[in-house]
C-alpha cells in the first residue's frame, strides 16, 4: 500500500466515524439525553422568562406572552 492509498484509507476512516459520532449526538438528543446548549432565562423580547414557567416547561424560550403571541400568529396563518 502506497502513502497515499493510506492517507485515504486514514481519512475514510475518520470521516465514518465522525459520522457514526454524529448519529449517535441525534440519537441521544431525540433520548433527550443530550443538552449542549443552555436555554437562556430570557426571551427574544428581553423579559426574564418566569422561573415557574422555566419549571413546568424546561425548554420553554419565550416568556408567556410572547409565546401567546407566536401561537395566535401560526393559527391565523393556518
Amino acid at each position: 500500500m502506497t502513502a497515499g492509498n493510506a492517507a485515504i484509507d486514514l481519512a475514510e476512516r475518520r470521516i465514518e466515524q465522525e459520522r457514526e459520532a454524529g448519529v449517535r449526538r441525534i440519537q441521544a438528543a431525540v433520548r433527550g439525553q443530550y443538552e449542549a446548549v443552555e436555554i437562556s432565562p430570557f426571551c427574544e423580547c428581553g423579559e426574564r422568562i418566569p422561573d415557574a414557567r422555566r419549571h413546568a416547561m424546561p425548554r420553554a424560550t419565550r416568556c408567556i406572552d410572547c409565546e401567546t403571541f407566536i401561537e395566535r400568529q401560526s393559527r391565523r396563518r393556518a
